[in-house]
């Protein structure tokens, strides 16, 4: 199959799909990137998919990740029973709530900035908390692309040890985390945000997916209006599938 037919296959795919996934498609090898997303300059939140960024940012001031115990709705947590007790990993397959909520909360804003400028993310604004840092109330808006292009940078980095740390999460994520659905030997990060459309629905599904984890080639970036993010990684994770016989 030609670049031209993968793209044109995988767009008709995504456009078939109700209502349409919104995506960004980079081919590695190529740096081809082939898209389905209308407003991807918009700035919107995108709920936790940032979190390993995060990870990043509180490396650079501490030697070690903490260890947190979820208690569920009352940490804060999405899960309303709790993930119990939390190292890195887990937390970031997880996507934990009360995990991130401690991390973000020790975080050095300066690092933060400094993150964002290696990885070329908006940074937050100046007067945001930590918990729209993990992707709570008003979140840590971006564009689509950038953040795409972030997650690109993070496999280029993969040497780091730190950045080695993260990409274990997402993967762990990806096999039996909030990205499982996807169901592909890939790093998978997802994320669900308040919906940034009109008439809104309850939520926006958002997910990543990197394909394969040993020499990764295809960076997919999904978007699905009123569902969540686990949802939204199944619906990318069986396109890429069924059209391409990835396992």
């Amino acid at each position: 199959m030609t670049r031209r037919s993968f793209h044109l296959q995988i767009a008709a795919l995504f456009a078939a799909a109700s209502p349409p996934l919104r995506y960004l498609l980079l081919d590695i090898p190529s740096q081809q990137l082939s898209a389905n997303w209308p407003d991807s300059h918009s700035l919107v939140s995108f709920g936790s998919l940032l979190k390993p960024f995060l990870l990043i940012a509180y490396a650079k001031t501490h030697d070690r990740f903490p260890e947190v115990t979820c208690y569920g709705t009352a940490s804060g947590c999405w899960l309303p029973k709790g993930h119990g007790k939390q190292t890195v990993c887990p937390a970031l397959a997880n996507s934990c709530n009360a995990y991130f909520l401690t991390l973000a909360a020790r975080i050095d804003r300066a690092a933060l900035d400094s993150v964002c400028l290696e990885y070329q993310l908006s940074p937050p604004a100046t007067a945001s908390t930590p918990a729209s840092w993990i992707g709570l109330k008003e979140g840590w808006p971006q564009s689509a692309e950038p953040v795409l292009r972030a997650f690109r940078r993070l496999v280029q980095n993969r040497s780091n040890p730190t950045v080695a740390v993260v990409l274990t999460g997402m993967e762990l994520c990806a096999r039996k985390g909030t990205g499982k659905a996807a169901a592909l030997d890939c790093f998978a990060k997802t994320g669900t945000a308040p919906c940034s459309h009109t008439p809104p629905a309850e939520g926006d599904g958002f997910a990543i997916l990197i394909y394969p984890t040993d020499a990764p080639r295809l960076i997919l970036l999904a978007a699905q209006h009123g569902t969540t993010g686990a949802h939204t990684a199944g619906l990318a994770g069986d396109l890429l599938r069924s059209s391409f016989g990835v396992r």
